[in-house]
């Protein structure tokens, strides 16, 4: 039956996505227009879709909150405030030690004067993190839809199968494959670098299974689905928005320091060693 539910599962998320996104490129239709960005905020909801649909199905029922749940429930308890506030403030941390590790690569992309633009003064670039902290929380609720999809659901039935090393595994392949044609469009990399669409296709894969990994832990030890949401959009802002990020310039780059898989698979590296951690502490 768990096998039966993750197929069902996995048949209407990517029936819906893929169906969607390569019948809107097949007519003809780009990455840049309003009718794609609209498709994209109607893949992050698919996810909750097939769970509901799934559910219904199988009759697994819709319990909110305790073991095999939607895990909406939330709580501050024992501490779990903690990992909400590491849920939210952890992708400034480790995206930034990305910008790090890239500039210290090719550091002729960073570009203070890229800052100077925005027009901010600097004594208060600290809101630059607190606004995409609020950002985040707004945002945590499109997050949602994807989170209920993976982590309450294909992450622990994967895992009641598989353990938890390979659920982790597959699932953050899945999590990845379901962004192809997505990827194919141009989103997260663009057009026109080395090796498109298979590179884009490698990096974001491990991408995900590194940061499915920790928005997994996350879920598991605070037994709710919003933590994960909550750093799932704190990814989204903060991927470009974290001061370092801001300081990145391209106009003196060239060669492989333009490839845009080549860079995010760098500023994945913090976000790797974390997730091993993760890992670790959920095999234990």
């Amino acid at each position: 039956m768990t096998k039966k539910r993750i197929g069902i599962y996995l048949l209407i998320t990517f029936g819906l996505v893929w169906g969607v996104i390569i019948s809107y490129l097949l007519g003809g239709g780009s990455y840049d227009s309003s009718e794609m960005q609209f498709i994209l905020m109607f893949s992050m909801l698919c996810p909750t879709i097939g769970v509901l649909i799934t559910r219904k199905i199988t009759k697994e029922g819709f319990a909110v909150t305790g073991k095999d749940s939607l895990m909406l429930g939330i709580t501050f308890k024992d501490k779990k405030w903690v990992w909400f506030l590491l849920a939210l403030v952890g992708p400034i941390i480790y995206f930034d030690l990305g910008e790090l590790l890239y500039y210290a690569i090719f550091p002729q992309a960073f570009d203070p004067a890229a800052l100077d633009s925005l027009g901010i003064p600097g004594k208060l670039l600290f809101l630059i993190p607190l606004s995409g902290i609020s950002s985040s929380v707004v945002v945590s609720f499109a997050a949602l839809g994807e989170e209920i999809g993976w982590r309450t659901y294909l992450y622990p039935k994967l895992e009641e199968l598989y353990g938890t090393t390979k659920a982790v595994i597959f699932g953050g392949i899945i999590w990845g494959v379901w962004h192809f044609p997505a990827i194919c469009a141009g989103h997260n990399f663009g057009h026109g670098y080395f090796g498109e669409p298979w590179s884009g296709f490698a990096v974001f894969t491990v991408f995900t299974m590194g940061v499915g990994t920790i928005l997994y832990y996350l879920t598991r030890k605070t037994g709710s689905v919003w933590a994960a949401a909550f750093m799932h959009a704190a990814n989204n802002v903060f991927s470009s928005f974290t001061v370092l990020g801001l300081t990145y310039s391209d106009k003196n780059l060239s060669g492989a320091a333009l490839q845009s898989p080549l860079r995010l698979l760098i500023l994945s590296v913090p976000v790797l060693i974390i997730s091993v951690f993760a890992w670790r502490k959920m095999v234990k």
